[in-house]
């Protein structure tokens, strides 16, 4: 694996993608209260990854934070010379409108009749998660700008003929 095949811009949408990867298994996306039915209080916290607890939209656009992962690294390999500029770039613009979608509507639990009060709360690793999103469309805009030239896109005019 070679990092030197790689741009700016990729370097920063794979390491975005593998801390998001990373984070997605921390139990800190958000928290479930329950009250009632002979509880005072029980709060659990609760991951990405947990049944019935996200939907699907956070969900996805974590898988797209693996895909730009992926892509960056069948680039370091060798394996394909090289990738579509704008693909990490829309990678990035999907995930995170998904993630931002997913902070929007938040964990959702419907309350159950057994007359437990259910509360849900965002937790911190969800707003961090909508950040690693940005970073990987970041990245996918550094690498779109600067493919080609190292000047990120500043590209004058070829000299007149003499």
């Amino acid at each position: 694996m070679d990092t030197r095949r790689l741009t700016l811009g990729e370097m920063v949408a794979g390491g975005a993608g593998i801390v998001l990867m990373v984070v997605s298994v921390i139990p800190q996306w958000g928290s479930i209260s329950i009250e009632g039915a002979g509880f005072s209080e029980s709060t659990n916290s609760v991951g990405l990854w947990e049944p019935g607890v996200f939907g699907i939209l956070p969900k996805l656009a974590a898988l797209l934070g693996l895909a730009a992962v992926v892509l960056v690294l069948v680039r370091a390999t060798g394996a394909i010379r090289s990738i579509p500029t704008a693909s990490y770039l829309a990678l990035g613009v999907t995930a995170t409108l998904l993630m931002l979608m997913g902070v929007a509507v938040g964990p959702t639990l419907q309350g159950g009749g057994l007359g437990l009060g259910l509360e849900e709360e965002r937790g911190p690793l969800l707003y961090a998660g909508a950040i690693l999103c940005a970073a990987i469309l970041l990245g996918g805009w550094l690498h779109l700008r600067g493919e080609d030239t190292g000047d990120y896109g500043n590209r004058s005019a070829a000299p007149p003929p003499m």
